[in-house]
């Protein structure tokens, strides 16, 4: 899932590149003896300026994108806060680690979106619990998963 944060973030990362790779264009140009107008050389430092301090306002805007706190529930069908970028991130993660029997860091990424109330998180969580010996935590969390229509 690609929520509006994580595009953000991608375009983010690709100006970024052009910036560096402007800048080493100049340096590049600079090292060989290319004859470059001091307007040119000003104008390609000042966009590089310009869009570094674009990417950095960017970057706190998304860094101060509202979190699902755990007494709020959320539908694990219609997800509409922008926080849900992280839901799907902590899914990924730990599917990822349940790929490869990491059962333990599984479990905290599970725990982080069943706290925000994800019903596959919770009936997730409650088969890594299993997959460790927590049997009597891991039928609580099934149970409830099961429940929420996880």
């Amino acid at each position: 899932m690609v929520n509006r944060g994580n595009r953000l973030r991608y375009v983010m990362w690709f100006v970024l590149a052009g910036v560096v790779v402007l800048l080493a264009a100049l340096i590049v140009a600079i090292a060989m003896d290319v004859e470059i107008s001091t307007a040119a050389s000003a104008t390609i430092l000042a966009v590089c300026g310009v869009v570094s301090g674009a990417l950095v306002v960017g970057s706190r805007a998304l860094a101060q994108q509202p979190v699902v706190s755990t007494g709020q529930t959320v539908d694990s069908t219609q997800v509409t806060d922008p926080s849900a970028g992280n839901i799907s991130n902590w899914m990924f993660l730990a599917d990822s680690y349940v790929e490869r029997q990491e059962y333990d860091s599984a479990e905290r990424f599970y725990r982080r979106a069943a706290d925000a109330g994800h019903g596959p998180a919770i009936a997730r969580l409650g088969e890594v619990l299993y997959e460790l010996g927590r049997d009597d935590e891991a039928s609580y969390y099934r149970e409830k998963g099961h429940e929420l229509g996880g």
